[in-house]
């Protein structure tokens, strides 16, 4: 009996002797996929001698294995997966390694683990102005997704999308304007020039169905109704019927250091309504706008000679926007005073019936806000910017309002539109400039540049 064990503890160390040097290990699974909720991996390890497992994984706090090491035979291996709440698919690679002493055996295996759907735009709100035009977003999802648009005067470019997310970045992060163009799943919102009175929404909802749910975002892009800003006055504007966009609003802005009504300035306050007199009042100035002379309303001083140059001059007007021409108030109302200007009959507010441009026709289109009267010096009492303080017709009360036009008629005159109330008319008349020392003061509306 001594003998045999004696022989059995020699054949027992020539065999381990013999795994060390031919050292052998599999594992009897080489795939295994599990949902993003986790749940409990089981493997056997089959070795002739020791080994141990290596684990790389993409998140491996998620991990709990029963054991990392074990000896010749058969071993079962429990791992334990926690929920994946990330955005990413994950990936869980583990392998067996049997160390001999001239080489290691190894055979792995990869657990894939289920990420819960996801999906998300880029921006959660986003503004526009009334031009419109086309803007880039992102969609990050990592299942296949779908968009729906509410609204109308906006289109998106691509409404559907494969899954695509990077798994080296967070992909809740805030992206920049400058990531836009590099980045997966890119969509163009292209959104129309807007023409409405009130500011509208359009709603962008993305939908993408994962294994077991649901998941969705949204888009909320607010477009301005029309508006110019210039110093702190936002100024309504509207595009009228000969295509282009005026202000609506008498323009009501004055450099610093100007004093209005000194008579030396140039800029005057608009008359009041039911006499011949100043409206100095807030209400009245924001309702009415302001008068101001040539020099202002150019921004220059005028001469005759510089008087000439003013076509189409940008003068108090904002950048982009330009005190309009004859050719453009003919454009809108089509009858000049000056038999010289051929009739625009074409004009969208001249009335053939009546051989005029029409006032009603003028303010049904949104043109018209209150009557601001004029300023004419004439020697006596224009110290304080007034002989005649306004325009009187009847009852007492302001019935025109002249509107500069950057093209001068005469070495004492600038073409100019006048609204009268009483003759039901918006015709291109004249007004008198400093060029012949009878000052002159009126209104402005600013018309936009064509690009």
């Amino acid at each position: 009996m001594k003998k045999f064990l004696t022989v059995l503890m020699i054949a027992i160390s020539l065999a381990f002797v013999s795994c060390a040097d031919e050292p052998e290990v599999s594992i009897n699974k080489q795939m295994e996929e599990m949902d993003y909720k986790g749940g409990v991996l089981e493997f056997d390890v089959t070795a002739n001698c020791d080994w141990e497992i290596i684990c790389d994984s993409d998140d491996q706090d998620l991990l709990t294995v029963s054991q990392w090491t074990g000896g010749p035979g058969t071993q079962t291996v429990s791992v334990v997966v926690d929920p994946n709440d990330s955005h990413a698919i994950l990936k869980h690679y583990f392998t067996a390694v049997a160390h001999g002493k001239k080489r290691d055996a190894l055979q792995s295996m990869i657990l894939v683990q289920g990420a819960p759907a996801y999906v998300q735009f880029s921006k959660n709100s986003f503004k526009t102005d009334y031009i419109g035009g086309e803007y880039k977003f992102t969609v990050s999802a990592n299942f296949p997704w779908e968009i729906t648009v509410d609204g109308e005067g906006v289109t998106v470019e691509p409404t559907s999308g494969e899954a695509v997310i990077e798994e080296e970045e967070d992909p809740t992060a805030p992206k920049t304007d400058d990531d836009e163009e590099d980045a997966p799943n890119v969509i163009t919102v292209t959104i129309d020039e807007y023409e409405g009175d009130s500011p509208r929404t359009f709603l962008l909802h993305v939908t993408a169905v994962g294994d077991d749910a649901v998941v969705e975002d949204d888009l909320v892009i607010t477009q301005d109704s029309p508006a110019l800003m210039i110093g702190n006055k936002e100024y309504r504007i509207k595009k009228m019927g000969d295509g282009r966009w005026w202000m609506v609003e008498n323009l009501c802005f004055f450099n610093k250091g100007i004093t209005i009504g000194d008579g030396q300035c140039g800029v005057w306050y608009p008359c009041s309504d039911l006499a011949a007199e100043p409206d100095p009042t807030t209400d009245g100035i924001l309702a009415k706008g302001l008068l101001y002379s040539d020099a202002v309303a150019f921004n220059t001083t005028i001469t005759k000679t510089t008087a000439k140059r003013q076509e189409g001059a940008q003068g108090i007007c904002p950048s982009g926007w330009h005190i309009p021409t004859l050719e453009e108030y003919m454009a809108l109302v089509g009858k000049c005073n000056n038999s010289a200007v051929p009739v625009n009959e074409d004009a969208p507010y001249y009335d053939k019936s009546r051989n005029s441009g029409s006032l009603s026709m003028l303010k049904a289109a949104g043109f018209v806000s209150n009557h601001a009267g004029y300023v004419q010096g004439s020697g006596a009492g224009y110290a304080n910017g007034f002989t005649t303080q306004g325009y009187l017709a009847r009852l007492n009360k302001v019935t025109t309002t002249y509107f500069f036009c950057s093209n001068h008629y005469t070495d004492q005159m600038w073409y100019a539109l006048v609204l009268n109330e009483v003759n039901n008319s918006a015709n291109v008349g004249y007004m008198n400039n400093y060029v012949a020392a009878r000052p002159f003061a009126g209104s402005i509306r600013c018309i936009k540049d064509i690009k």
